[in-house]
């Protein structure tokens, strides 16, 4: 073999290394996105869950609430007319 088909066959090995090495790196940055974007999604969802919880929490309270001030200031003492007028 002559020397200038040596030096084409090492140049397209190492043109097919370069692009396999390049290949590598961007399924590597696509992995850790994706790997990212998973933690977020799950971070996400707890994030949610916490917050259905603490409302469910606050409109039971609520409910508490609303119940005890309406047996404790049922006042009928409003819906009685004054004995004397004063003018």
């Amino acid at each position: 073999m002559s020397p200038a088909r040596h030096e084409i066959i090492y140049s397209l090995l190492t043109i097919v290394f370069i692009l396999l090495v390049g290949i590598a790196g961007l399924l590597r940055v696509a992995y850790k996105r994706h790997q990212h974007l998973a933690d977020q999604t799950l971070e996400l969802r707890h994030s949610l869950d916490q917050q259905n919880s603490q409302i469910n929490n606050l409109k039971e309270r609520l409910e508490k609430c609303d119940s005890l001030e309406s047996r404790l200031y049922n006042d009928t003492s409003w819906s009685t007319s004054p004995a004397t007028a004063t003018w």
